[in-house]
């Protein structure tokens, strides 16, 4: 295992902290930051082969682990894997893979469902909704999706730092004790986030951080954009004696500062930050950073290089094979392109065949950067792909766009390519020989900084969000959009009969949410939004993800009402009583009716809907950082 650090925590007492979580698609890192002396651990798993059965020992690694297979397997299966049935029912990490063909509930890359919606229990059917169809025609509760999370979530407890335990915990330069008693008193938990999945992915991962009991206070769960926090990585680590960090950032030096770039190209999304960093890192705030974030990342680029470059080749009995649906429409290269992709992906991994090649493309997607040319063979079946194919057919579209977002970047923050002086690459996509060739020309006085050069990695990042915690967007933790939504329910559910006929402007709307204390300036265009009919995002299920829906969730009658209406009609003020006494239509002002039935029946679907959360929405969040 690890050396143990010369300087212990000794004085626990005095200690003060904070866990980042970095929960990718495919696997989950941890770092743990004592606030109190700003050192920062990172976190490790191995596989306790003492708990293990003999037959499967020889097939799992037991080294050390920095990331954590996002993967659960529960069911029968269990009893196999282990001489002593383990407390836990469910299993996870590189563990459940062991298990994935075993009878039973087996997920992976289950990140994002959680964006989808909040489960609810059905009275009606007796069942959690919504329902999932995965691939392999399994059908999973989104309850149960956000249930594996728990259980990966809470090996991060105090209880699996034992030694009796199936899949252990450690940090680099922390004894045992002390890491469980860190992990039993801790301050708060940051959680990375793309830009862009809203408030629904973030309530979901809050109840499975308080399920798993990690900590007690939901309002200390706090959520850091990915790009942000791959700029916070970056900043130097007291404890890390690394090359990288000797030459960036001198001894009794204050971290560096200027234009600073990061790209982080995820399995799902690919994140962008542009920030000029203040000489004092106290005035680096939220609005310092100017944020990209589109949903295309490696998963995208592997099933790009199964359209682009294997499907082609395709024989007609290895079509047959595949059994695709005549009418499936391909997605065009480096487009997202939801339903498409969500559906090709689906069909594909429908037969053991698709899955063969499914998988193979992302050994391809390695094998390609370093190779002119492969033969890919699946049994009897082989294929040749060229680099300069994948290149020209895939990676070069996904850099122009990466191009263009950075163009925009810049006008946004009135920066040249040459005032770069930083740039900070995270993910696999991000290494690509064609990738590194244009930052190069793009811009020329930049330093590149790879994921390798950061100690602890993204995780580090969102852990050291305590030592800056003005980079938390303020507004977004304190009004969440299922807060707002609320609060104008709640607003117009009092003297209601004095609201059901007249017309009201939306400074009229304003007064009464800021005579409830709201501070709608620090919310206004999503309040706007609400009134103009929009909802919060996963309220129910869109329709971009009817794809991963099973029939009788995508015929939910409780989604369809919800989404058949707006909270408010523009209404005409021209017919007396409209109006109130003190009102006066402006010319071109927008008027609204509140629509009765709607906010009666979105009170009640909330009041279901929240009742088996942590979350009542009643305060809004606060971060008592300082």
């Amino acid at each position: 295992m690890f050396p143990q650090s010369l300087q212990i925590e000794k004085d626990t007492n005095k200690a003060v902290w904070y866990l980042g979580i970095d929960f990718g698609t495919t696997t989950i890192s941890a770092a743990i930051l004592n606030r109190a002396t700003g050192d920062q651990y990172q976190i490790y798993w191995w596989n306790n082969l003492d708990k293990m059965n003999p037959e499967f020992a020889s097939r799992i690694d037991c080294e050390a682990m920095f990331r954590l297979p996002t993967a659960t397997y529960s069911g029968p299966g269990t009893s196999k894997l282990f001489l002593e049935t383990p407390v836990a029912s469910v299993v996870v990490g590189s563990l459940a893979s062991l298990l994935a063909k075993e009878p039973g509930i087996y997920l992976q890359n289950f990140k994002p469902y959680l964006k989808i919606g909040i489960p609810y229990y059905s009275q009606e059917n007796h069942e959690w909704e919504p329902t999932l169809q995965l691939p392999g025609q399994q059908f999973v509760s989104l309850y149960w999706v956000r249930w594996a999370l728990q259980a990966i979530l809470a090996t991060l407890t105090p209880y699996n730092t034992q030694q009796n335990v199936p899949l252990k915990v450690g940090a680099v330069g922390l004894e045992s004790e002390t890491l469980a008693a860190a992990l039993g008193q801790l301050e708060g938990v940051v959680l990375s986030c793309p830009k862009s999945w809203g408030d629904t992915y973030q309530v979901n991962l809050r109840e499975a951080v308080i399920e798993a009991k990690l900590i007690q206070d939901i309002s200390q769960i706090f959520f850091l954009e990915d790009a942000i926090a791959s700029i916070l990585a970056a900043f130097r680590d007291s404890n890390s004696d690394s090359p990288l960090h000797s030459k960036l950032i001198p001894q009794n030096s204050t971290p560096w500062c200027g234009c600073t770039l990061a790209i982080n190209c995820g399995a799902t999304t690919t994140e962008m930050a542009l920030v000029d960093l203040p000489n004092n890192l106290e005035y680096l705030t939220n609005t310092s950073f100017k944020l990209r974030s589109w949903a295309y990342g490696g998963n995208a680029i592997e099933q790009d290089i199964f359209w682009q470059l294997l499907y082609p080749q395709l024989s007609e009995e290895q079509l047959k094979e595949l059994s695709l649906n005549p009418d499936l429409e391909i997605p065009l290269p480096n487009q997202p392109e939801l339903k498409k992709r969500d559906r090709a992906a689906s069909e594909l991994q429908s037969s053991p065949f698709g899955q063969a090649l499914l998988k193979a493309c992302g050994y391809l997607k390695l094998i390609l950067q370093r190779k002119a040319e492969f033969t890919l063979e699946l049994g009897t079946n082989r294929w040749l792909v060229k680099r300069h194919n994948f290149e020209s057919r895939v990676i070069v579209p996904f850099v122009e766009q990466i191009n263009r977002e950075l163009n925009a970047l810049l006008v946004e923050g009135k920066v040249l390519g040459t005032e770069i002086t930083r740039v900070i690459c995270i993910g696999g996509s991000s290494n690509f020989p064609t990738m590194k060739k244009w930052l190069e020309q793009k811009l020329p006085n930049a330093t590149l900084i790879q994921e390798a050069d950061l100690p602890n990695g993204i995780a580090g990042g969102l852990a050291s969000f305590a030592l800056y915690p003005q980079v938390l967007n303020q507004e977004q933790q304190q009004y969440s959009d299922y807060f707002i939504l609320l609060e104008i329910l709640r607003a117009f559910s009092y003297n209601r009969g004095n609201y059901s006929s007249r017309a009201y402007s939306i400074k009229e709307i304003l007064g009464l949410l800021e005579r409830r204390g709201l501070n709608t300036a620090a919310c206004y265009n999503r309040l706007l939004s609400f009134i103009k009919g929009e909802l919060p995002s996963g309220l129910v299920p869109s329709i971009d993800y009817s794809n991963w829906l099973s029939e009788a969730s995508c015929q939910n009658p409780h989604y369809a009402q919800v989404a058949a209406a707006g909270l408010f009609s523009v209404c005409d003020v021209s017919e007396d009583g409209d109006l109130s006494e003190t009102s006066v239509a402006v010319e071109g002002e927008q008027f609204y009716r509140l629509n009765l039935e709607q906010h009666e029946y979105l009170i009640q679907y909330l009041d279901v809907l929240l009742s088996n959360t942590h979350h009542a929405f009643e305060e809004p969040f606060l971060c008592h950082l300082g």
